[in-house]
C-alpha cells in the first residue's frame, strides 16, 4: 500500500520524489532534530532565566527586577531601563506576566523561523541549481517532459525540506507560545499563510537569480542568501522596534516584502500596550495606499500584503520558465513586460499620496514623487537588462525574420512582441504605459506645479530611452561579458553625473538646468521653478529627441547591414 501511494506520489512530482530520497536521511533528519531542540532549550533557558530567583536561594539580591513583573519600583531603589519590581501574591507565588512572557518567546521564534527559511532555503536553492548546472544535469532536466512549473514546485518543495522538517519542530513551541499570548487564531492562520507565499516569493526570485546568474559560479549561492540576508536584517530591525518605521514615502512598500510586518497585527490582537510589547503596532495603522488608511482592518491589512507577495510570485514566476527552458533567451517576454510595469506603476504610486510629519503636505507629496523616481529608473534599468537580446540573437532575427511563419508579420508588432528582435521600442512602450498612469496621478496630486512636474517626468523618460538603446547597441558588440558592461555603464550613467555636480555644488536649487541633462531631471522643478525658461526646457528635450531618432536610425542600418552580410556569404558559399 505504502509504495502504491509513493508511485502516485511520483507519478505527480518526479523531481520532488528525487529531491525527498536524497535529503531524507537519517544523518540529515537527525541534525536537523538537534538543531531545533536545542534552539527551543536554549530559548527557554534564557527567558526563564529573565524571571524572579526563589527567594530561598543563595545570594538571593535584597530587589528584583524583572521585565515580565507586575509592580512599580520602590522610590528608594535604582530599577534598570524597562524592568518592574517583583512582587508576590498572598500564597507566596511571584506575580509574572505570563502573557507577555510567552508573546516574547513568540516573537522571537517567528523572528527565528523566517531566518532559517528565506536565508537557509536561499542558499540552499541557489547551491543546487548551481551543482545541477555544473554537472550538466540540469540540461537533461530540461528535457523531460513534465512542465517548468511542475520541476521548479518540486525544487522548491524538496530542496529546502531539511529546513521544513526543522521549522516542523519548531512549530509546536511557536503554536502554544500564540496560544498563551491570547493571539488570536484567525490571525495566526493568515500569519502561517503569509510565511507559505513569503517563501514562494523568496524561493521563487531565487531559483530566477541562480539561472541568470549562474556565470558567477559558486559565489552565487553566498551572494543571493547575502542579500535576504541583509534585507531581513534591516527590516526586521526597523519593524520590530518600538520607533515609528514609517516613513510616508513609497520605501515604505519595501515593508510589504517583509513577512515579519504581519506580526504587528498579532501582537495587536493580544492587547498588550505598544511600549510593554516593543512592537509600534500603532504606526502600521500609518499606512495610506492612495491615501486611504485601510491598515486599520487586520484582513484588509493582511490581504494586502499576501496580494502583493502573489502577485510578485506570479510574475517572477512567467520569467522563470524561460531561461530554464532556454537559457539563451531574454529574462522576461515582452507580452508579459507589459503587464509587470503596469503593476509596478500602480502600487508604486499608491504610496506617495501619505501625509509627512513635517512641512507643507503638497512639498512632501513632491519629494515622495522623486522617490518615485528613483523607483521607477531602477525598474527601467532592469528592464533593459532582462529585455534586450545579445548579439547572435539580432544577427538571426536581421537574417531570417521573413523566412519564418511566425515572423511574418509587421515590422512593428515584430518590435513590440517579437522574441528576438531589439528591445528598444519595447522598453518605449513600457516607460510609455508608465508616464501614461502618471499624468492623472500627478494632475490631481495636491500639487502647486504640477504641469512642471510632468515635464520633469518626460525628460527622465526620454533619457532612459537613450539608455536603452545605448545597452542594446553595447550587446551587439564582440565583448566577453555584454550583459556585465552594459550594467556597467548604465550605472556609470546613472551615479556620475550627479556626484559631478555635487562635487561642482550645482545644486538643482541654484541652477536647475544642467539637471534636465541627467536622469533625475524631476530635480530640478524642486521649488525653484524660476531658474527654468521655456528654452531651457525646450532645448534638453529636442536634444533629446534628435539623439533617440540617429541611435535607432544607426541601430536599424547596423541590422539591416548585418542581415545582408549573412545573406551574402550564404549565397557565397552555395
Amino acid at each position: 500500500m505504502l509504495l502504491t501511494y509513493i508511485d502516485k506520489f511520483g507519478d505527480w512530482n518526479p523531481q520532488l520524489l528525487r529531491e525527498l530520497k536524497g535529503r531524507f536521511k537519517l544523518r540529515n533528519l537527525s541534525i536537523a532534530a538537534i538543531i531545533a531542540i536545542s534552539i527551543q532549550s536554549l530559548l527557554l533557558l534564557s527567558f526563564s532565566g529573565q524571571l524572579p530567583i526563589d527567594p530561598n536561594t543563595i545570594d538571593t539580591p535584597p530587589f528584583q527586577y524583572s521585565r515580565y513583573c507586575t509592580a512599580t519600583p520602590p522610590e528608594n531603589s535604582y530599577a534598570p531601563y524597562n524592568q518592574l519590581y517583583c512582587i508576590k501574591d498572598l500564597v507566596g507565588n511571584w506575580v509574572i506576566n505570563w502573557q507577555l512572557w510567552w508573546l516574547d518567546i513568540f516573537k522571537v521564534l517567528s523572528v527565528t523561523g523566517l531566518f532559517i527559511l528565506l536565508v537557509s532555503g536561499t542558499y540552499l536553492l541557489i547551491t543546487d541549481l548551481s551543482k545541477e548546472e555544473n554537472k550538466g544535469t540540469l540540461n537533461f532536466i530540461r528535457l523531460t517532459p513534465r512542465s517548468s512549473n511542475n520541476i521548479l514546485l518540486g525544487k522548491m518543495l524538496g530542496v529546502p525540506s531539511i529546513i521544513y522538517f526543522l521549522c516542523l519542530l519548531l512549530f509546536p513551541l511557536h503554536l502554544i507560545a500564540g496560544f498563551q499570548a491570547h493571539i488570536s487564531p484567525s490571525l495566526m492562520l493568515a500569519y502561517y499563510a503569509g510565511i507559505i507565499i513569503s517563501c514562494g516569493f523568496f524561493y521563487s526570485l531565487s531559483l530566477f537569480f541562480a539561472l541568470v546568474s549562474s556565470k558567477l559560479g559558486g559565489f552565487q549561492s553566498f551572494l543571493g542568501s547575502g542579500l535576504v540576508l541583509m534585507f531581513l536584517f534591516m527590516t526586521t530591525s526597523v519593524v520590530l522596534s518600538s520607533h515609528d518605521f514609517i516613513s510616508h514615502t513609497p520605501l515604505d512598500w519595501l515593508i510589504l516584502f517583509y513577512p515579519g510586518t504581519i506580526l504587528a497585527y498579532l501582537v495587536e490582537s493580544t492587547y498588550i500596550p505598544v511600549k510593554t510589547a516593543e512592537l509600534d503596532y500603532e504606526t502600521l495603522h500609518q499606512f495610506a495606499w492612495y491615501g486611504k488608511q485601510f491598515w486599520q482592518n487586520s484582513f484588509l491589512g493582511i490581504s494586502f500584503i499576501l496580494a502583493n507577495y502573489c502577485l510578485w510570485t506570479y510574475w517572477i514566476q512567467q520569467a522563470l520558465n524561460r531561461p530554464f527552458r532556454n537559457p539563451n533567451a531574454t529574462w522576461i517576454s515582452k507580452l508579459n513586460s507589459y503587464g509587470i510595469s503596469a503593476s509596478f506603476i500602480i502600487l508604486a504610486t499608491g504610496f506617495v499620496f501619505q501625509s509627512g510629519r513635517r512641512g507643507r503636505f503638497e512639498y512632501h507629496i513632491f519629494d515622495n514623487f522623486i522617490v518615485l523616481q528613483m523607483f521607477m529608473i531602477t525598474f527601467a534599468c532592469l528592464l533593459m537588462i532582462a529585455l534586450s537580446p545579445h548579439r547572435q540573437t539580432l544577427y538571426d532575427w536581421a537574417r531570417y525574420r521573413h523566412q519564418t511563419p511566425e515572423n511574418c508579420r509587421s515590422l512593428l508588432r515584430d518590435l513590440m512582441l517579437g522574441e528576438k528582435s531589439p528591445s528598444t521600442l519595447t522598453i518605449a512602450l513600457n516607460l510609455g504605459i508608465i508616464f501614461a498612469y502618471l499624468i492623472p496621478t500627478v494632475l490631481i496630486a495636491p500639487l502647486d506645479n504640477s504641469f512642471s512636474i510632468l515635464i520633469g517626468f518626460f525628460v527622465s523618460l526620454n533619457i532612459l530611452i537613450i539608455y536603452a538603446l545605448l545597452s542594446q547597441r553595447i550587446l551587439l558588440f564582440k565583448l566577453p561579458k555584454p550583459t556585465l558592461i552594459a550594467t556597467v555603464i548604465l550605472g556609470v550613467l546613472v551615479v556620475v553625473p550627479p556626484v559631478v555636480f555635487a562635487i561642482l555644488q550645482l545644486t538643482p536649487h541654484e541652477i536647475a538646468t544642467p539637471w534636465l541633462f541627467t536622469i533625475f531631471s524631476l530635480a530640478a522643478f524642486n521649488h525653484h521653478l524660476e531658474t527654468l525658461t521655456l528654452m531651457s526646457v525646450i532645448f534638453p528635450l529636442l536634444s533629446q529627441w534628435g539623439l533617440i531618432a540617429l541611435g535607432s536610425y544607426e541601430m536599424s542600418k547596423h541590422l539591416q547591414k548585418a542581415g545582408e552580410s549573412e545573406t551574402k556569404s550564404l549565397l557565397m558559399n552555395n
